[in-house]
């Protein structure tokens, strides 16, 4: 037997596809996940517990749609015909038509958590904390392997290159996630009880389907972020996606992009006060050195007058000492010059003090004598007054 190609046998199945009957307007029940929107078509999958299958609703027929049936964990029936895709070798339903059902188990949970955590006051603004303006030390809780750790590691080292980023790898999609999640957050807490400071915490991941972020939804998960000592950032998907921890979470962003973002914009405001203090001291040491120049100057100005009256000072004192040896008694006798006192002590200043026959002691140049006057004569105008006692 000659073999046929896979080309061959994918076009004989999807012809065999497009021509039975009962694969033409089927109603098929089910709960939407992984709604998204592309190129004017609306693309999504219907399961149930134990399979799913692709649909897609094309620009042609959105008008005939009703399209606020369409969410994520909403229990549909689309009616709907087989589309075969004979390159690919796959299938999926072309929607003509989408009618309400019921509410999907994994919608049902979500509401329940939502409703009992809010009863309890979980998701309060007054419990949300802001986040610290100037962390140095980050904690990331998500898969080290994904696509949102580099979103966050690239967004924040971009910003600031000094930042502490401390990574705990996770799990965060499936069955063990919730464990994951809720262990590493008390592991968080515990290295900042023990002196490892942790600022704030970022809780997430990428996009995916409802399943896939449906961890984050779990009640004791959202229980753990809202006991979070540390401050929390949610950053579950993309900006369409909700989760519980969203609202329990003290801030939540669209994106793992946009908690980077979120948490390098006070590194900016940090980075504008570094700048204005650095003006700051700038202008400080600026009007100092012209302070002190000033004080420079005037110190120069009064040393130069204390100088000045210091000289003057010391040329009257020089003309004071010299008047004052030039009047020296003592330099004066060495001149031939000498002092006349009477027996009781006055100095004889003037020649009618002296009486004849009474005796003077001569001071003089080298030591002094005792001499009696004689005759005793006055010069004519030269007479002092006297008291009228005899010579």
């Amino acid at each position: 037997m000659d073999p046929i190609t896979v080309s061959q046998v994918n076009n004989y199945i999807a012809n065999k596809l497009r021509t039975d009957y009962n694969l033409r307007n089927m109603p098929v029940e089910g709960e939407i996940s992984g709604l998204s929107h592309g190129g004017g078509h609306i693309y999504f999958s219907l399961k149930d517990s134990e399979s799913i299958i692709r649909c897609a609703i094309w620009r042609s027929q959105r008008a005939k749609i009703d399209e606020t049936l369409l969410e994520n964990g909403r229990k549909v029936v689309v009616i709907a015909d087989i589309s075969p895709y004979a390159k690919g070798g796959s299938y999926s339903l072309s929607v003509r038509r989408v009618e309400a059902r019921g509410e999907g188990a994994l919608m049902a949970e979500f509401n329940r958590v939502r409703r009992l955590l809010e009863s309890e006051g979980l998701f309060d603004e007054a419990h949300k904390r802001p986040l610290p303006f100037f962390p140095r030390r980050i904690g990331i809780i998500t898969s080290d392997t994904g696509m949102a750790i580099d979103d966050i590691r690239k967004t924040i080292l971009q910003r600031n290159d000094y930042v502490d980023l401390l990574i705990f790898p996770t799990i965060v999609q499936g069955p063990k996630a919730p464990a994951s999640i809720i262990r590493n957050i008390e592991a968080a807490n515990e290295l900042n009880r023990n002196g490892k400071v942790i600022d704030v915490l970022i809780v997430g991941r990428g996009g995916g389907s409802p399943e896939d972020l449906a961890a984050f939804s779990d009640e004791n998960v959202a229980r753990a972020v809202y006991d979070s000592q540390i401050p929390v950032i949610s950053a579950v998907g993309h900006t369409e996606d909700v989760s519980i921890c969203d609202f329990t979470a003290d801030v939540c962003a669209k994106t793992p992009t946009e908690a980077g973002k979120l948490i390098t914009d006070t590194f900016e405001l940090r980075e504008e006060i570094m700048d204005r203090t650095r003006i700051l001291g700038d202008t400080i040491r600026n009007r100092m050195r012209v302070e002190k120049r000033s004080l420079e100057d005037s110190t120069r100005l009064l040393r130069s007058g204390i100088e000045s009256r210091l000289r003057e000072l010391r040329l009257e004192v020089e003309k004071s000492v010299l008047l004052l040896r030039e009047n020296d008694p003592r330099n004066i006798m060495k001149k031939g010059y000498a002092a006349v006192k009477d027996d009781d002590g006055r100095v004889i200043t003037h020649v009618s003090q002296v009486n004849s026959g009474r005796e003077y002691e001569i001071i003089m140049s080298g030591g002094w004598m005792t001499a009696t006057a004689g005759s005793v004569h006055e010069q004519e105008g030269e007479q002092e007054e006297t008291d009228g006692s005899e010579r």
